[in-house]
């Protein structure tokens, strides 16, 4: 049973105190079961990594295999390879990936290859052979463009081998867990020059890192990847970091650089309507003349994974936020990401409306590449263009699935509003 605040907690912040989250566990009751598994598990990696949170700033550390045949193991880490199946084949090939877990300190992502063997904290001088050969070969996984054969040396605690999938609003569906002792690659890496030459520069800040390899046509995933296992950025800054806060900072940060080019543009002319849906996610997408300023409105349905919630929002004005978007998360900078992209597309600047409800089709939470495909779908599709914001207003009102929507809109039902300062004053 869903309580009114789980939309807001989604199975992360223990808002009900029941520890583990109910809801999520009827989600992992749906995997299938895995065969016993011995001292090693073996099988491609697509390549996949994953940087845990808890325990910060000791967390986890480990590739996802897959041990059982699966077709296309290069792509199983594709948005869009995945956005064309249905959201069971999705969750079922994705649990179906073993991840491997091996306990480190966040300041030891020291990347052997570029920077000597001399440690950069002392805390590395007391990591063990096993711990840096292990981050060595995840590291190597991480640089990788394709698909390689990877073992893992599992390590059983008291007879207990693998523990529950993790699924969660952020991240993609991972299967069972395993705490391993080591990871071997038995293929070389397919490394791009990109990436190559990004990732052995220790005088280039991350952000910089990111945006440039962004830009020449390096994969979101790939930069998730670099980003959580610290082969990006100044060679004494670089760390760990969690998979599910690079996400989020990625999409935050891609974002606002493409941001600072768009609001130069000229502005957009006309009121434009998008609509998409996959996976029981439904979408409109709503643009108008600048200011650059945007707003996601977000409601979970009655029969929906979260069960019915208040609609909640996120906005920010023309200069943008001054804090994180703790209401709607990750989906925020996601959605944010796609629609900065196409503005930057069509050479203009324009602010818009983001309006998502969920219903019960989709049952298990697959992580914000759905938002951000979704909505980048909605974009490449011919949009309805009405007359002015009135005619914008009543055709959102027509085609939303949240009824009461304009009694939570920051923007959109605000026309009057037409200066930079007025917009800057009411965004406060």
């Amino acid at each position: 049973m869903a309580f009114p605040y789980c939309s807001r907690c989604k199975g992360t912040k223990d808002l009900c105190g029941l520890g583990r989250c109910p809801l999520l566990e009827r989600v992992r009751e749906r995997t299938r079961p895995m065969e016993p598994i011995g001292d090693s598990i073996e099988g491609p990696s697509p390549p996949s990594v994953f940087v845990g949170r808890y325990g910060y700033p000791r967390i986890t550390i480990g590739p996802l295999t897959s041990p059982v045949d699966l077709p296309l193991p290069g792509r199983l880490e594709s948005p869009e390879f995945l956005f064309g199946r249905s959201i069971e084949d999705v969750y079922s090939i994705r649990s179906s990936m073993i991840r491997g877990k091996y306990r480190l300190d966040v300041r030891t992502s020291k990347n052997a290859r570029d920077m000597g063997s001399e440690p950069l904290f002392e805390v590395e001088r007391k990591l063990p052979v096993r711990g840096r050969k292990l981050l060595d070969s995840v590291q190597e996984l991480s640089l990788s463009a394709r698909s390689i054969d990877t073992e893992m040396g599992v390590i059983r605690h008291g007879g207990k081998g693998l523990e529950p999938p993790s699924v969660d609003s952020i991240s993609m569906p991972m299967g069972p867990s395993v705490n391993v002792n080591r990871v071997d690659l038995n293929q070389n890496p397919g490394v791009p020059g990109p990436v190559e030459k990004a990732t052995s520069d220790t005088d280039l800040k991350a952000t910089e890192a990111s945006v440039d390899l962004f830009g020449s046509g390096i994969p979101l995933g790939h930069l998730v990847r670099l980003f959580s296992v610290g082969l990006l950025g100044e060679g004494k800054k670089r760390k760990l970091v969690p998979t599910r806060w690079t996400i989020t900072a990625l999409d935050d940060l891609l974002s606002n650089d493409i941001k600072d080019r768009v609001v130069r543009k000229e502005g957009l002319d006309r009121y434009m309507l998008f609509s998409a849906d996959r996976f029981g996610n439904h979408f409109l997408v709503a643009l108008y003349p600048p200011p650059f300023r945007f707003e996601m409105l977000e409601q979970w349905q009655n029969d929906s994974l979260w069960g019915q919630s208040p609609v909640i929002t996120d906005h920010e004005g023309p200069l943008g936020r001054k804090g994180y978007a703790s209401n709607i998360t990750g989906a925020y900078y996601a959605a944010r990401l796609s629609i900065a992209q196409y503005l930057e597309k069509i050479e203009r600047n324009a602010g818009f409306t983001v309006i998502r409800w969920i219903t019960g089709d989709y049952w298990a939470p697959l992580g914000v590449w759905v938002i951000r495909e979704t909505v980048k779908k909605a974009l490449e599709k011919p949009p309805l263009i009405l007359e002015d914001m009135k005619g914008l207003i009543n055709r959102v009102d027509a085609l939303s699935g949240m009824r009461n929507w304009k009694a939570h809109a920051r923007y959109l039902t605000r026309h009057r509003l037409t200066t930079l300062e007025e917009f800057e004053a009411f965004s406060e």
